[in-house]
C-alpha cells in the first residue's frame, strides 16, 4: 500500500507541475491585459478630457510630479553621487592595470547614461511611489470610490489613472536627467581627486561619449519606465475585492512585478540598441 501510494504521488508531481506552470502563465497573462486596458483606458480619457476637467487632471498630475520627483530629490541626490564616485573607482581599478585611464570619463559616461541611471531612478519610483500608488487604489477599490465616481458620472481613468500615467512619465524622465547629472559630477570629482583631471578634459570626453543616440535610448527610457511602472500598480491595486489583507498581497505584487519589468525592459532595449 505504501508502494502505491509513494508510485501516485511520483506520478501527480508532472501534473502538479504542469499545473502550477498553467497558473503563473495565466496570471502573467492576466496581468498583462489589464495593464494594456488600463492603457487603452487613460488613452481614451486623454483623447476625450475637455477644458473643465482639464484643470483637476493638471492639478492631480501636478500632485503626483511632486511626490514622485520632487519629495524624491535627496534621495536620488544621495544615491547618484554614491553610484557616481563608486563606479569611477571600480572602472579606475579595471582601466589602470591596461593604461586605458583616458577612456575612464567615456565608460563613466556611458554606464551610468545607459544603464544605471534609468535602473536606479526606476528602483527608487518603484520603492517610493509605486507601492503607495497601489495602496491607494487598492483603498479606493475596497471602499467603493471607484463605483462612486461612475455613479457620479466622473470617468476614473480621467480622474486616477491618467494623473498616474502622466505623472510617472514626466517625473522618470526629470529623475533620469537630473540623477545622470549628479552622478557624473560626483564621478568627476572622484576622478579630479584621483587623477590630474581638468573640468575642459572632463566635458570634451563627456561630449565624446555622449550623443543623440544615448539621448534619444534615455527619453524612451523614461517614457517605457515611466508608463508600466503606474499602470502595472494601478492594475495590482485595482485587482483587490474582498478586505484590507488583499491591500498588502497587492503592493507586494506591484513592487516585484514592476521590478521584474524594469529589469526585462531595460535589458531588452539595450540588446536591441546597443547589441
Amino acid at each position: 500500500m505504501e508502494s502505491q501510494e509513494a508510485a501516485r504521488r511520483v506520478l501527480t508531481l508532472p501534473a502538479q507541475a504542469a499545473r502550477g506552470l498553467g497558473e503563473s502563465v495565466r496570471s502573467l497573462l492576466a496581468h498583462t491585459g489589464s495593464v494594456a486596458w488600463l492603457l487603452h483606458a487613460c488613452t481614451g480619457g486623454l483623447l476625450r478630457l475637455d477644458r473643465s476637467r482639464f484643470q483637476v487632471v493638471r492639478e492631480v498630475t501636478r500632485t503626483q510630479i511632486r511626490f514622485t520627483a520632487l519629495d524624491a530629490l535627496p534621495l536620488c541626490t544621495l544615491a547618484a553621487l554614491l553610484l557616481g564616485g563608486l563606479t569611477l573607482l571600480q572602472v579606475f581599478g579595471q582601466l589602470s592595470g591596461f593604461g586605458m585611464e583616458t577612456y575612464l570619463c567615456q565608460v563613466l559616461a556611458q554606464l551610468v547614461i545607459r544603464e544605471l541611471g534609468p535602473l536606479l531612478v526606476g528602483v527608487v519610483v518603484i520603492s517610493r511611489s509605486g507601492t503607495a500608488i497601489a495602496t491607494e487604489m487598492a483603498s479606493r477599490q475596497l471602499s467603493g470610490e471607484i463605483d462612486a465616481l461612475h455613479l457620479a458620472g466622473i470617468d476614473p481613468a480621467q480622474y486616477l489613472l491618467l494623473p498616474r500615467l502622466l505623472g510617472g512619465v514626466i517625473s522618470l524622465f526629470t529623475l533620469i536627467v537630473y540623477v545622470d547629472t549628479v552622478a557624473l559630477l560626483g564621478g568627476f570629482a572622484v576622478a579630479w581627486l584621483r587623477l590630474p583631471l581638468s573640468l575642459t578634459a572632463f566635458l570634451d570626453a563627456l561630449g565624446r561619449a555622449v550623443g543623440p543616440r544615448e539621448l534619444a535610448i534615455t527619453a524612451f527610457k523614461a517614457l517605457v519606465f515611466g508608463a508600466a511602472i503606474p499602470l502595472l500598480c494601478c492594475s495590482c491595486g485595482l485587482r483587490v475585492r474582498r478586505s484590507t489583507t488583499e491591500i498588502p498581497q497587492a503592493v507586494t505584487r506591484a513592487a516585484v512585478g514592476s521590478l521584474a519589468i524594469l529589469l526585462l525592459a531595460g535589458a531588452f532595449l539595450s540588446v536591441l540598441i546597443y547589441a
